[in-house]
């Protein structure tokens, strides 16, 4: 059974998140990632598969922009003049060109030396296994069609660097998110720091305050010893004198 127009949809939203997924450049086990996918493309089903076959639906797709990108490149180059025929993409075919790096696959650098094997020409095995996977996209509006196209002309269309840039200012942005929440951290442990080191203060007053109230307390009552050890020998004294009077 096809793969409907949703679940085609769904299957780029959730890459799109996932660029080193989509690119298979993952340095992590992918498992989880595409076992979650399953789950939530099947739920927009039918078709229901595995994530092993929707992980094979999207590297076939991929294969078959990458094979009509460079059918577009060879187009390009030829010479002779005249029109000649370049592969018009869809919205959502752009999406996946973008973020899987595909442009940059095909094209590369100029002037580079190419490694590996070239890629086949649309041969009629190709172009069969183009037109399967053109079938399950056969509910959107914007798939694929083959439309002539004078030379020289191409749809424009973002740079795949841009996907790169893109992960780049999301990691950017996590990373400074992470930074933020530590230093909110430590600046509410330095906050906290600061209260019970007021409170410390605070009660090292109190006890300062406290002692100094008991040394003054000390200090009255032994005024006042001495006030009345003073009087107890001003009556003695009295005393003695009235005896010596009386003899």
């Amino acid at each position: 059974m096809s793969t409907n127009k949703n679940q085609f949809i769904r299957l780029v939203e959730e890459l799109e998140e996932q660029p080193d997924v989509a690119k298979g450049f993952a340095r992590f086990d992918t498992g989880p990632v595409w076992a979650n996918l399953a789950e939530e493309l099947n739920s927009l089903g039918p078709p229901i598969r595995d994530p092993a076959g929707w992980k094979k639906v999207w590297a076939d797709w991929k294969s078959n922009l990458k094979r009509k990108l460079a059918n577009n490149r060879k187009e390009q180059r030829a010479t002779g003049g005249g029109p000649n025929k370049l592969v018009e993409f869809s919205a959502l075919e752009e999406r996946v060109i973008d973020i899987a790096g595909l442009t940059a696959a095909v094209e590369g650098v100029n002037e580079s030396i190419a490694f590996g094997a070239p890629i086949p020409p649309a041969d009629e095995n190709n172009s069969a296994a183009a037109n399967c996977l053109n079938e399950e996209l056969g509910d959107d509006p914007n798939t694929d069609e083959e439309v002539p196209v004078e030379r020289g002309q191409r749809k424009r269309r973002a740079p795949s660097s841009l996907s790169l840039l893109d992960t780049q200012v999301r990691q950017q942005k996590q990373f400074h998110g992470d930074i933020l929440r530590v230093l909110q951290g430590q600046a509410k442990k330095v906050s906290d720091l600061a209260y019970y080191g007021k409170q410390i203060s605070k009660r090292l007053m109190d006890i300062h305050t406290l002692e100094e109230e008991k040394l003054k307390e000390k200090r009255r009552h032994n005024l006042e010893m001495e006030k009345l050890a003073y009087e107890r020998l001003k009556i003695k004294k009295q005393m003695l004198t009235l005896q010596l009077d009386n003899l």
